[in-house]
């Protein structure tokens, strides 16, 4: 079973960083588990809820996806997990 994270970085700097892939980057935050996908990044976090996803969801496949807050719309693991809007 995946881990269940309930807050993700969103701070532009640490986007614009490569992904890590899921290895390290998991916090404890406000008691539940936040993560931050940016490979350079160990604090000055800008945290978001997410509902309720699992790790695999957060994890940046590719260039395309990093960035800002715009096309991001978090949804609870019932309904999918997060997605991202076309640009």
């Amino acid at each position: 079973m995946s881990t269940v994270i309930h807050f993700e970085c969103r701070n532009t700097s640490h986007l614009a960083s490569r992904s890590r892939g899921g290895v390290g980057g998991i916090v404890m935050h406000h008691g539940t588990f936040g993560y931050c996908d940016g490979s350079a990044s160990e604090g000055d976090h800008r945290w978001i809820p997410t509902g309720g996803v699992f790790l695999e969801q957060l994890i940046r496949q590719d260039a395309e996806d990093q960035g800002g807050d715009a096309g991001f719309v978090p949804h609870t693991i019932e309904n999918g997990g997060p997605q991202h809007l076309a640009r």
